[in-house]
């Protein structure tokens, strides 16, 4: 029987590159953007990046992180962020920890929407800046814009769902409490932060605590892969469907989001804390290791997962059984689920399989 083979490449397959810690790491900051804040000044927009050292490798995926703080506070520099970063330069990715603006003009649904766009705005500013950075700049940063993964904490999470979903102001209006006139002046659904003439769509997106003013948006022709993770006992970001508490405005978190991908085709996947809270991870000043661990798992599996879906180098597909065991065997969640000797004794699904030499390989199991 012939199984399918969803490699990432040769090199990946000898080092464990994505998966283990390969590498040491350097940080790099740079101004991408430019935008008014609110208070009507122009504010210059930076990115820290994080990128592995003594790395042959000219076309790596990037990871960009997007911190937490309602749009009030936070910053590119918040431990959430920045732990993540070097936790997956170390394994071969360029990351990066973005500023967008912050700031709301007044305690209301209206006006946190409008923070909400400003942070897109930036957003999608810093992928152009991405892709300008490869057609103008002869790919300083050694990325591979076909894999951009775009997330963050709460309001970073928000930010990055509805970049990835929101594509229209006929989309935005209708929201009663969205604001599409104040959009439209401020450039639109793309904004005016910086680097025009260049696409801002991106690969795929990652919540932490996050959510959506309408899961309806969510669509595979847009974005085609979405993860989530969320905490049933999350007071301030519903898990399923509520409201934002202080400005009474309806969101949809992790479950809801996870649904419809399911519904609707995209790939996707929910990580649930069984009552825990808002960002039990951690988030501006401090993270927790336990719940980090977390973290770490279950996104270093679903862009491991993601790294093969959307290259543009696979390798072949190969027989199943030229790869013998015996093989650590990874779940979609990112935790490991035994040991077997075989391909055969796999049930049906999307399999992460680990040797004792150190090569990975994903197989799907008809």
């Amino acid at each position: 029987m012939r199984y399918i083979w969803l490699g990432l490449g040769w090199l990946l397959a000898q080092s464990g590159r994505y998966w283990d810690s390969l590498f040491t790491y350097r940080v790099e900051t740079v101004q991408y953007g430019t935008a008014q804040n609110l208070s009507g000044s122009p504010q210059n927009l930076y990115a820290s990046f994080y990128l592995p050292e003594n790395d042959a490798e000219t076309r790596r995926p990037v990871v960009v992180l997007l911190f937490g703080g309602g749009y009030i506070s936070g910053s590119r520099n918040d431990s959430d962020v920045t732990s993540l970063a070097r936790y997956f330069a170390k394994r071969g990715y360029v990351t990066a920890t973005i500023d967008y603006r912050i700031g709301v003009a007044a305690p209301t649904a209206t006006e946190w929407i409008n923070a909400g766009i400003r942070a897109v705005h930036d957003l999608k500013a810093f992928v152009r800046f991405l892709k300008r950075s490869v057609a103008e700049q002869n790919n300083p940063y050694g990325i591979d814009t076909s894999r951009i993964y775009v997330g963050g904490s709460s309001a970073g999470a928000f930010t990055a769902l509805h970049a990835a979903y929101v594509t229209s102001l006929v989309e935005l209006a209708q929201v009663p409490q969205a604001d599409t006139a104040y959009v439209r002046s401020q450039g639109g659904i793309e904004g005016q932060s910086g680097n025009p003439g260049y696409s801002s769509e991106f690969t795929a997106v990652f919540s932490l605590s996050g959510g959506m003013l309408k899961t309806d948006w969510i669509s595979p022709s847009k974005v085609s892969a979405v993860v989530a993770m969320h905490g049933t006992g999350d007071n301030t970001v519903p898990y399923k469907k509520g409201l934002l508490p202080f400005i009474w405005l309806q969101v949809e978190g992790g479950y809801n989001i996870d649904s419809v991908a399911a519904e609707r085709g995209l790939y996707h996947a929910l990580f649930t804390w069984q009552g825990a809270g808002h960002v039990p991870y951690g988030g501006q000043q401090s993270v927790n290791p336990s719940y980090m661990s977390d973290v770490e798992t279950f996104l270093r599996y679903h862009f491991y997962q993601w790294n093969g879906r959307f290259s543009t180098g696979l390798a072949p597909a190969l027989q199943a059984e030229t790869f013998t065991g015996p093989f650590e065997v990874i779940g979609w969640d990112g935790r490991r689920l035994g040991t077997i000797e075989r391909v055969s004794e796999l049930p049906s699904g999307l399999w992460l399989l680990r040797s004792p030499q150190g090569i990975c390989r994903r197989v799907l199991r008809p």
